[in-house]
C-alpha cells in the first residue's frame, strides 16, 4: 500500500516542497525514514507512533518506509510528524482526504496526539502558495502566520483526531490575541526636547535611506533620537511584511513585530554580540541579527565596544543588502537590507571636547579608541553628526506643538519625489546613488555650485566624500520640494558631513 502527503523544509529563509511518500508493505515490522533526513525527523517515529495509539488509531504492525523527497536536500525539523502520521493513516486505510494534491502538511505531535507550535511555518506557507496549494494544515498555535497569507485556506487543528475529517474541521478556529504589541513602544520625535540639528539628520536619513551615525556624551539623548527613527520610516508594505515576518517566524519571536502598525523593525543588540549571533549561524543556519533588521533599522549603541571582527562582518551586507553563510552542505542566503544607525562617544570617558566637563583620557586612549571604527564602515555611512549636550532651558522648558513643523508631511513628499525621479531605474532611495547616478539626479544651481567648489577646497573632498555629500544634498532638496539642489541645501548637507570630514576622530 503506497500514498503520499506534501510539506516542506526551511532552506535559509525560504522553504521547498517536500513530498511525503509511505509505503507499507509485508516484512518484519520496522519504521524507516529515507531522503537524507536529519537526527529531528528520524526521532518523529517514536512520536508519531505513540500520538497515533493515543489518538484511537490502529498502529499497522508491518514493514514500514517513509521517503521524503527530494532526496537531494537536507531535511530537520519535527513538523514532518503530522504529514508522516496523516499519510500512514490515509495509507492504512483509517483516514480518507481528499484532494492531497491540494493540501499542505506541517505540525509537530506530542505522544499524546496533541499538534505544536512550528517554527518557521510562514516561509512553509509562503511556498506552498506560489506553487498553487489550496489548503494548509497547521497547528492552531500558527494562527498568526496563517492569517498572512490570504490565499490559503487554513485548517488549525489542536489534536491528531482533527485530521479523520477535515471537511468538518472548522475553518477560521482563531483565538483572539488582545495583548499583541503590547510591548512595543516607540517616541515621537516631537517628543525629544531640544537637539534641533540632530532632528533634521534623523529626518533626513528617514527621508533618504541614509546610515547615520551620533557621536556625543553621555545622556544626551543619542538613543532615544535613534528609537524616534522608527515612526518616520513608512510602514511595511506587503511583501516587505511578508519578507520579515518570514525571518521572524523562523526564529520563532514573531511577536516581536507589529503586524498591525506595521512599524519596521528596530534591532538593538548588545555589544558583546557574537559574529555568528549578529550575522547569523549555526550546524543549520539561521538568521542573525542583521537579517532581523531587514527592512528595518540595525542601531548599534556604543560602537567602538563591539569586537572588531563583528564589525568587519557588517561591510558585505552593508554592501550587498544580503549575508552568504557556507556549510558543507551547501551556501545559504539571508537578507540584510538594513538602514544602519549607531552611536559612539568621543572618548572611553565619553566628555572630550565637552564644555565644562574634564576629560580624563590620554590622547592615547582617546586614538586607540577612535581607531575601532573602521575606515571602511566609516565609509558606508552618509550622515556623522555630533550630538551636544542639552542646555538648561532645553531641558526645563517643554516642546511647544505648534512650532513643531510636520515633518511626516515632509519626508512623505520627499519619498514621492524619489519614487518619481527613479521610476525607470533600479534605484529606490537617494541613498543607493552612484557617481554617474549623482551627475545625472543632483546638479546644483549656480549659487549652489559656488558652495560645492568651496566646500572640496576646504574639506579637501574625496570621490567618495563627494558621492555621500551630493546623496545627503539631494535628500535635503526634496524635503525642500527643490528639483535642483540650492545653495541651502548644500550648507545643510556639508553641516552633516563637516564632522566627519574635519574632526581628527573621523580622519
Amino acid at each position: 500500500m503506497y500514498s503520499y502527503l506534501y510539506s516542506a523544509v526551511i532552506y535559509g529563509v525560504k522553504a521547498e516542497m517536500v513530498k511525503v511518500e509511505v509505503d507499507i508493505s509485508r516484512g518484519l515490522p520496522s519504521f524507516n525514514i529515507v531522503g537524507l533526513a536529519g537526527k529531528t525527523v528520524r526521532e518523529s517515529a517514536k512520536r508519531v507512533r505513540s500520538a497515533i495509539i493515543n489518538s484511537g488509531f490502529e498502529w499497522p504492525v508491518k514493514k514500514i518506509t517513509v521517503n521524503l523527497a527530494p532526496g537531494n536536500i537536507n531535511k530537520y525539523g519535527s513538523h514532518f510528524d503530522l504529514a508522516i502520521a496523516a499519510v500512514l493513516l490515509e495509507c492504512s486505510g483509517q483516514i480518507n482526504i481528499k484532494n492531497k494534491k491540494n493540501k499542505f502538511f506541517a505540525g509537530e505531535l506530542n505522544l499524546n496526539g496533541n499538534i505544536n507550535h512550528v517554527k518557521g511555518l510562514l516561509s512553509m506557507l509562503l511556498a506552498a502558495s506560489e506553487n498553487n496549494y489550496l489548503q494548509a494544515i497547521i497547528p492552531q498555535a500558527n494562527q498568526k502566520e496563517a492569517l498572512l497569507v490570504k490565499n490559503l485556506t487554513p485548517f488549525l487543528l489542536k489534536h491528531l483526531r482533527d485530521v479523520n475529517n477535515l471537511e468538518a474541521a472548522e475553518k477560521n478556529n482563531f483565538i483572539s490575541d488582545s495583548n499583541q504589541n503590547s510591548t512595543l513602544n516607540y517616541p515621537e520625535l516631537s517628543q525629544i526636547r531640544g537637539q534641533k540639528n540632530a532632528k533634521n539628520a534623523l529626518i533626513t536619513a528617514a527621508a533618504g535611506g541614509h546610515n547615520l551615525l551620533l557621536i556625543g556624551p553621555p545622556g544626551c539623548g543619542k538613543t532615544v533620537l535613534a528609537e524616534s527613527i522608527v515612526k518616520l520610516l513608512a510602514p511595511l508594505n506587503k511583501k516587505e511584511l511578508l519578507e520579515t515576518a518570514s525571518i521572524y517566524s523562523i526564529n520563532n519571536n514573531l511577536k516581536e513585530l507589529n503586524l498591525e502598525k506595521k512599524y519596521r523593525p528596530f534591532i538593538a543588540p548588545h555589544h558583546s554580540i557574537t559574529s555568528a549571533a549578529l550575522i547569523g549561524g549555526g550546524q543549520i543556519p539561521v538568521p542573525g541579527e542583521i537579517s532581523l533588521a531587514h527592512n528595518g533599522v540595525l542601531f548599534l549603541d556604543e560602537l567602538p565596544e563591539f569586537k572588531n571582527s563583528v564589525l568587519a562582518n557588517l561591510r558585505e551586507p552593508l554592501e550587498k543588502k544580503e549575508i552568504k553563510i557556507v556549510r558543507q552542505q551547501g551556501s545559504y542566503y539571508f537578507p540584510a537590507n538594513f538602514q544602519f544607525v549607531a552611536a559612539m562617544n568621543p572618548c572611553p570617558c565619553g566628555f572630550a571636547g565637552v564644555k565644562d566637563r574634564e576629560c580624563k583620557c590620554s590622547k592615547r586612549d582617546i586614538v586607540r579608541y577612535q581607531q575601532k571604527l573602521s575606515g571602511p564602515l566609516k565609509d558606508r555611512i552618509d550622515l556623522q553628526i555630533e550630538v551636544l549636550p542639552l542646555k538648561k532651558d532645553e531641558i526645563l522648558t517643554k516642546n511647544i506643538p505648534e512650532k513643531e513643523v510636520n515633518y511626516l508631511k515632509k519626508i512623505k513628499k520627499a519619498r514621492l519625489m524619489q519614487a518619481q525621479r527613479y521610476e525607470k531605474t533600479k534605484i529606490k532611495k537617494n541613498s543607493e546613488l552612484m557617481l554617474e547616478d549623482i551627475e545625472k539626479y543632483c546638479q546644483p544651481d549656480r549659487r549652489g555650485k559656488k558652495v560645492l567648489n568651496q566646500a572640496y577646497e576646504n574639506l579637501k573632498l574625496s570621490v567618495r566624500g563627494y558621492i555621500r555629500l551630493m546623496r545627503v544634498a539631494r535628500t535635503i532638496a526634496d524635503l525642500n520640494s527643490n528639483s535642483k539642489i540650492t545653495e541651502s541645501d548644500l550648507i545643510k548637507a556639508i553641516d552633516f558631513r563637516w564632522y566627519a570630514e574635519k574632526s581628527e576622530m573621523l580622519l
